[in-house]
């Protein structure tokens, strides 16, 4: 997995094992755009969560999972290339596929 900087938060932190080309490329530009707009256009977690989730369920197909929230923890087993945790502000999004 990788760490990268930039993204915005409270340590400006991203783990990610989606590879920067191609098709799991793609997945990580969604991720943060969706991310990104749902933001925007929700207020409690729980939307922008869902928000998330159906967009990834549809266009990559199930079974992804999506949790948004300013404090919390996860252990996850998922697929491989198919994990990232990021910050938008102080909002961290944890959207994975199993």
């Amino acid at each position: 997995m990788s760490s990268s900087t930039g993204v915005g938060g409270p340590n400006s932190k991203m783990v990610c094992d989606m590879d920067d080309h191609g098709v799991h490329g793609e997945m990580k530009n969604d991720a943060l755009k969706v991310a990104a707009a749902a933001i925007e256009g929700n207020q409690e977690e729980k939307d922008i969560s869902k928000h998330i989730k159906v967009f990834f369920d549809n266009k990559y197909g199930p079974t992804w999972n999506c949790i948004v929230g300013s404090d919390f923890r996860a252990f996850v087993t998922h697929e491989s290339k198919h994990f990232i945790f990021f910050y938008i502000g102080k909002t961290a999004i944890c959207l994975y596929k199993n």
